[in-house]
């Protein structure tokens, strides 16, 4: 099912993020994991796609599992990196073959050991024109992504709010946000788009908190502009010597923010799975049981 089509009946989704597996044990686990958190119900699953293309054949394989194990409908991400404008046509051609409704379109992080972002030669420079070849084509389905902080290469926040706007009135069905751990920044980007005359929905990418050490490893790796507040610090930082608690108290502030933007309207959650079962299921099923999720 394409994404327009599942919004226009489900108007707030749950939906979770895989990333591709790798050897044969790797996968087995992988393909447990997603039979598993399937049982949760998600309205819609997607899978990541590596710097430089490093897994492009890894996502094809990965969603046509899903697609022949699952009845959820899925999304694969799609990246300006490493690819000229004709290999993105030809891969365009592979996931439609495959199955593949539906395209997160993103500009991508430079390949590991490249500091700064170099658009392929003969490539797109900016997830924006990606988003415009995809629409060109017609058979998918669109998201893009939203930074509540705003993306590391813009020169502020707002600027790239306005960057965002353009994306979503350009024919995209959804939004979806890097994980942050902060309410009110997702609240400021929602304001903004509104005020600017946004209308397509943005969904906030979620992120089960483990440990404060962890946390900031994670952010310090993947989302650079994403803030740690004070408040995940003081109800961490005293447990980093018991995994056990500081799971526990992870699960529970990751389970508040939830509830903190369904009760502001967020329409649904993004949740980024990293392919493990429990943390995921703690979260949905909590949320579930009071009512936030109904």
């Amino acid at each position: 099912m394409r994404l327009d089509e599942l919004l226009a009946e489900r108007p707030r989704t749950l939906s979770f993020e895989y990333f591709p597996p790798r050897g044969d044990r790797g996968t087995l686990l992988w393909q447990e994991t997603v039979r598993q958190l399937a049982d949760l119900g998600p309205d819609f699953v997607s899978v990541t796609y590596g710097a430089g293309g490093t897994t492009r054949d890894g996502t094809r394989d990965a969603i046509a599992f899903i697609n022949e194990h699952t009845d959820l409908p899925s999304m694969a991400h799609l990246t300006c990196v490493g690819n000229s404008r004709q290999e993105i046509a030809e891969l365009l051609d592979d996931y439609a073959a495959a199955g593949i409704d539906n395209l997160l379109a993103l500009r991508g992080d430079p390949p590991k050991g490249v500091a700064d972002w170099q658009p392929h030669p003969e490539g797109f420079t900016y997830a924006s024109e990606l988003l415009a070849a995809i629409h060109a084509d017609g058979r998918f389905g669109t998201a893009c992504a939203a930074f509540p902080e705003g993306h590391p290469d813009a020169p502020d926040r707002h600027q790239d709010w306005q960057n965002l706007a353009t994306k979503l009135q350009s024919g995209v069905s959804l939004g979806i946000t890097q994980a942050f751990f902060d309410a009110d920044h997702y609240l400021a980007m929602v304001r903004h788009l509104r005020e600017a005359g946004v209308t397509t929905p943005v969904v906030p990418g979620i992120l089960p908190v483990r440990s404060w050490s962890w946390a900031n490893q994670f952010v310090e790796r993947f989302c650079p502009t994403t803030s740690l507040p004070e408040t995940l610090r003081a109800e961490l930082e005293p447990l980093e010597g018991n995994p056990i608690a500081c799971r526990k108290a992870g699960v529970a502030f990751t389970i508040r923010l939830c509830q903190d933007l369904l009760a502001a309207g967020a329409p649904g959650l993004h949740i980024y799975t990293l392919n493990k079962v429990a943390p995921t299921a703690e979260v949905v099923t909590a949320l579930r049981l009071l009512g936030s999720l109904d």
